[in-house]
C-alpha cells in the first residue's frame, strides 16, 4: 500500500510540475494576447476620433517585439492596408538619427560637442560668435526656424530638389542670429540641417551613405532612407490633411532634399523601436555617450519669443531628444516628428526595456499623447510605496 501511495505521489507531483510549467507558457501569452487585443483597439478609438486615415504602432519589450500593426489605410487611393511596416516621413525624428551619427563621431573623437559649426561647414558664415555643435542640438544656437515666404512664390524652394548640400542651406544661412548662442532655446531645424555638413566632413562618407552603414543596419533599420520624391519606396504611405469642408485631401508636395537631417529621413514603426532598442543595448553608441545623448543639457533655460515676454521652457532638452515625464511620474525619452501631413513618435523607456513608436498620417495629430497612452498598455504598474 505504502509503495502504491508512493507512485501515485510521485504522479501527481509530476502533474503538479507539468501543470506549473504549463502555467508559466500559457500565462505570458494570455497576457500578449490582452495587450495587443488592447493595442489595436486603441488605435481604433484614435483613428475614429481623429479621423486619421491610418495609425501604425510597434512596441519592442527586453528586446522583443510584441507588437506590430496598424489600422485604417497607408494611403486612400488604393486602400493600401496600414501595417508596422508602412513606411512614413518621420519628420524631426530624422533629427535623433542626426544625433546619433554625431554622437558616434564624438565617441571616435572625431569631433567634440564644443567645436564650432564652422570647423565642418565653411558655407554658414561667421555671425561672430562660435555656434557649437552642443548649441544646435540643444536648440540653443540663435538660428531661426522657418519664416513665411522663405521658400519663395507658392514655396516653390521646397518642391525643387537639392543634390548639393551647401545649395540647400543658403536660405537661410545669411540671416542674423535671433540671440547669443546658448541665451534661450528657440526650435530650429534649420539649425540641425547643418548636420549633415558635419557628419560628411568629420567622416568622409556621404549622409546617406553614413546613415545606412553605421546607424540604419547596425540597429536593423533596413526600412529606413532618406526622403527622395523620385524613389520607388515599397509600402510608402502618403500623408493628408483636413480640408476648410472637413474633408481630407492630399498634403502639399514638398521635396525634402533641403533637410534631410532635420526632417527628410523615411522609416517604419518597427524600425524606430528597433532603433530605440539599438540605443538601449549598446549597439549604437556606449553606456557614456548614450547618458551624454540622454541628460538635461539646458535645464532651466527660457524659450525665445518674438513678439512677447520669454517663457521657461515646459521639458528638458537633452542632445536632439525631449525628456518628459507620464501620468504615473516616470521619466521617458522621446521626439515626435512632422512633415507632409504625417505624424510620428518615437518613446523610449530604458529602464523597463521597453520602446514604442507610434505613426498616423494626418496632421495636426497628438501624437505624443497617443503614444505615451500605449506604453502604458505595456509598462507595470507604478509602486505605492
Amino acid at each position: 500500500m505504502m509503495r502504491h501511495r508512493s507512485r501515485w505521489s510521485s504522479a501527481s507531483a509530476m502533474f503538479s510540475a507539468w501543470a506549473l510549467a504549463a502555467l508559466f507558457v500559457v500565462v505570458p501569452s494570455v497576457q500578449a494576447q490582452t495587450e495587443t487585443h488592447s493595442t489595436l483597439s486603441y488605435l481604433e478609438q484614435v483613428r475614429h476620433e481623429t479621423g486619421a486615415p491610418g495609425v501604425t504602432a510597434a512596441v519592442l519589450a527586453d528586446g522583443v517585439l510584441v507588437f506590430s500593426d496598424g489600422v485604417g489605410y497607408a494611403e486612400l487611393d488604393n486602400q493600401t492596408p496600414a501595417t508596422g511596416a508602412t513606411v512614413l516621413n518621420v519628420g524631426s525624428v530624422s533629427k535623433v538619427m542626426a544625433v546619433i551619427a554625431i554622437m558616434q563621431l564624438v565617441e571616435q573623437g572625431k569631433v567634440t560637442l564644443g567645436d564650432d559649426i564652422r570647423t565642418y561647414v565653411t558655407a554658414f558664415p561667421d555671425k561672430g560668435t562660435p555656434i557649437t555643435l552642443r548649441h544646435i542640438m540643444t536648440h540653443t544656437s540663435g538660428i531661426r526656424h522657418y519664416s513665411d515666404g522663405e521658400f519663395g512664390p507658392n514655396g516653390l524652394r521646397s518642391m525643387r530638389h537639392f543634390d548639393d548640400f551647401e545649395e540647400a542651406i543658403q536660405h537661410f544661412t545669411e540671416d542674423p542670429l535671433l540671440f547669443a548662442p546658448g541665451e534661450y532655446w528657440l526650435y530650429s531645424s534649420h539649425a540641425f540641417n547643418l548636420l549633415q555638413g558635419v557628419v560628411e566632413q568629420a567622416s568622409g562618407v556621404k549622409f546617406e551613405n553614413y546613415m545606412r552603414t553605421y546607424v540604419w543596419e547596425p540597429a536593423g533599420m533596413l526600412r529606413s532612407s532618406f526622403d527622395v520624391p523620385s524613389r520607388v519606396v515599397r509600402q510608402r504611405g502618403r500623408g493628408y490633411v483636413p480640408a476648410s469642408d472637413g474633408t481630407i485631401v492630399n498634403s502639399r508636395y514638398e521635396d525634402v532634399s533641403y533637410k534631410y537631417a532635420g526632417g527628410g529621413m523615411l522609416s517604419t514603426v518597427e524600425d524606430l523601436v528597433r532603433m530605440g532598442n539599438a540605443i538601449n543595448n549598446g549597439t549604437l553608441l556606449g553606456p557614456e555617450v548614450v547618458s551624454e545623448m540622454h541628460r538635461s543639457h539646458v535645464d532651466p533655460i527660457l524659450q525665445f519669443q518674438v513678439d512677447e515676454q520669454a517663457r521657461e521652457l515646459s521639458f528638458k532638452q537633452a542632445l536632439g531628444w525631449d525628456l518628459s515625464t507620464d501620468k504615473q511620474g516616470r521619466t521617458y525619452i522621446s521626439k515626435t516628428g512632422t512633415v507632409r501631413g504625417t505624424r510620428s513618435v518615437v518613446i523610449n523607456y530604458p529602464d523597463d526595456g521597453l520602446v514604442v513608436a507610434l505613426q498616423a498620417n494626418i496632421a495636426p495629430f497628438p501624437i505624443q499623447r497617443h503614444g505615451e497612452a500605449i506604453a502604458q498598455i505595456y509598462l507595470p504598474p507604478v509602486r505605492a510605496w
